[in-house]
């Protein structure tokens, strides 16, 4: 069975029990294992809506307005990993937010550890309660995927907790204080939500010297 196939069989099967989850992971198979580097990024939840499908939203590049915080980032932050080691400037990333969530998002895969909506403000213990609920979901997701790269958006403790209960993760930590971890040859970053309320740049430029320094200590 293909990874779509399954993915749709997954949701399928949650959704009898919960017609408002949210269908998430791929949203362009193809895409996603043609890419460099197979990159999963792992949210808390979406900001509202019941039954409809983030894979769907994601294949189309996102909203259809020029910005939307959370998917800009991602798009710039995928942009700038399949760009290495070449290091793109910010005025190569800042505009042409619609042009490039639509040519990015395809390619890679979300993951949310709450599979229901939630508000703007997302609540931290809820969120952490639905991913321990949802752990066997989330190994599912793990497993099916394959990723190379997991960047945990907010979500590292949720996400580990869920993933890989009562293994010894080895947490180490880059020279600018970025924590990872490499588990079966895969590596996962902890790393900010991308709407955080910080500076596009800043972020982007936090999380592309990590990948770059955590790389290069790998082959080494």
């Amino acid at each position: 069975m293909t990874m779509t196939g399954a993915q749709a069989k997954l949701f399928t099967k949650l959704r009898t029990l919960d017609h408002g989850v949210i269908e998430d992971g791929l949203p362009n198979e193809t895409e996603y294992l043609s890419a460099a580097t197979r990159i999963m990024y792992v949210l808390k939840e979406v900001n509202g809506g019941f039954g409809w499908s983030l894979c769907e939203h994601l294949r189309h590049g996102g909203r259809q307005q020029e910005h939307d915080a959370t998917w800009d980032n991602i798009a710039r932050w995928t942009q700038g990993i399949f760009s290495l080691p070449k290091e793109l400037s910010w005025e190569q990333l800042e505009h042409d937010c619609r042009t490039r969530r639509k040519q990015m998002l395809p390619k890679i895969c979300a993951v949310n550890v709450k599979k229901t909506s939630g508000s703007y403000v997302s609540n931290g213990k809820e969120v952490y309660t639905e991913a321990l609920n949802n752990a066997g979901i989330l190994k599912q997701q793990l497993d099916l995927y394959q990723p190379d790269l997991v960047i945990c958006c907010g979500t590292e403790h949720a996400f580990v907790d869920a993933c890989f209960p009562g293994e010894s993760i080895e947490w180490k930590m880059t020279t600018r204080g970025i924590g990872y971890f490499v588990h079966d040859k895969r590596l996962v970053i902890s790393f900010s939500h991308p709407a955080a309320r910080v500076k596009d740049c800043y972020l982007y430029y936090a999380l592309l010297d990590a990948v770059r320094e955590i790389l290069h200590l790998s082959v080494c």
